[in-house]
């Protein structure tokens, strides 16, 4: 640390050039029927989780994937915005924040075409506006025959 010749401890988050530029999050918010965007600051990093493939083994559907980015206490399974399903962690439990492997058994499974995981259009991500909160779901498509 060549140049480092001193270091400052704030109480409140910090909002230099590039975090206040760069860093930021817009969202549009409803108030008395109207569309408000409001800008904050970039908080905690989102919750992110990706349904990885579906397989089928003797008739059978299981969606796997991961999540990852804080400690997970469990883990549901959205399809078709249905019913979350609970899924079984397979691996990672040994740390809050290790990758968690997920799986599911897909019962319901029928031909067409699925979406896994919230929808682009569901209020909780369509609202957002900025990379920083928008890649917190990643909403999987799944063509069965």
């Amino acid at each position: 640390m060549k140049w480092l010749d001193r270091i400052g401890v704030l109480d409140t988050p910090f909002m230099g050039h590039f975090m206040a530029r760069d860093y930021v999050t817009i969202r549009e918010e409803q108030r008395d029927g109207q569309p408000v965007w409001t800008e904050t600051s970039v908080g905690k990093a989102l919750l992110k989780s990706a349904p990885a493939h579906v397989t089928r083994t003797d008739g059978a559907h299981r969606i796997m994937g991961a999540a990852w980015g804080a400690p997970i206490a469990g883990i549901e399974v959205g399809v078709d915005n249905g019913p979350w399903i609970p899924a079984t962690i397979n691996e990672g439990l040994g740390s809050d924040f290790a990758w968690k492997f997920w799986a599911v058994a897909w019962l319901d499974a029928t031909p067409g075409e699925h979406s896994v995981q919230p929808a682009m259009t569901d209020p909780r991500i369509a609202n957002k506006r900025t990379y920083s909160e928008s890649n917190g779901q990643i909403t999987r498509r799944v063509q069965l025959a």
